[in-house]
């Protein structure tokens, strides 16, 4: 129905809408106050689950949440690896805390049902005990040798450890052969956050996130860079414009 209203015929001289027929990314509304535990259920759980909660109550529903947020969607047919940034910036602390590192293990737990398969390469600790620098240009050399097709950077910027060298590696992968794409995600608090200091990696596609809702636009985004994302766009715009999502 909606295919057909955006080719169908239209009126003559009516002025052209402004808004479009059917919105390819969901509307939603954004907390005007941002906490720890309003940036989406898959993140809100996690966070209660790395404070201590009941872990026999919050893993079924972080489950739950996590299929609610992936049904529908189509399966990558892609080998992609994923560096997580697990150091101790991405904690936080105060009322920040484990924020943002819930909502880059959010996007980690939505690539593993969308991909085919996904490799993770972990740096800086664990995602459960953050804990010191992240090596990002290791653990990115680390991901390109286990051969994937697509390579996904899930940082929130702070390069603690030998500040400047992922820009360096990503700079010298083209003059070595190298020919796989690399992006980079990057975990915020808000939208209003000031990256301008924290772009460890100026070369390479880097695109921010903050919100569960964001990633209706992130992932086209991201697979946009592999050969096969191509199909897996086309399937689930089609949805969207459907109504499916």
């Amino acid at each position: 129905m909606r295919l057909r209203a955006l080719y169908g015929p239209g009126t003559y001289g009516a002025p052209a809408p402004q808004e479009p027929p059917a919105p390819l990314d969901p509307v939603t509304e954004q907390p005007p106050i941002v906490t720890s535990t309003n940036r989406g259920d898959i993140a809100a759980t996690l966070v209660h689950l790395y404070r201590g909660g009941p872990a026999a109550e919050l893993r079924p529903a972080l489950a739950g949440y996590v299929a609610q947020a992936t049904r529908g969607l189509p399966r990558l047919a892609a080998n992609v690896a994923l560096v997580l940034d697990t150091s101790g910036s991405m904690r936080g602390y105060g009322d920040r805390e484990w924020a943002v590192m819930s909502q880059a293990m959010a996007l980690r737990l939505v690539l593993s049902e969308v991909c085919e398969r996904l490799t993770v390469v972990e740096t800086g600790g664990t995602a459960q005990a953050p804990a010191g620098s992240a090596d990002l240009a290791g653990a990115l050399l680390d991901a390109l040798g286990t051969g994937p097709e697509l390579v996904v950077i899930v940082t929130d910027g702070y390069e603690n450890h030998l500040p400047g060298d992922l820009a360096r590696v990503a700079a010298t992968l083209p003059r070595a052969g190298v020919t796989t794409p690399v992006v980079l995600c990057q975990a915020a608090f808000t939208r209003g956050d000031d990256l301008t200091l924290r772009d460890p990696a100026p070369e390479l596609p880097r695109r921010p996130f903050w919100h569960q809702d964001d990633f209706a636009a992130l992932l086209p985004w991201v697979f946009a860079h592999v050969g096969e994302g191509a199909e897996w766009i086309r399937t689930t715009m089609l949805t969207r414009l459907e109504g499916g999502r």
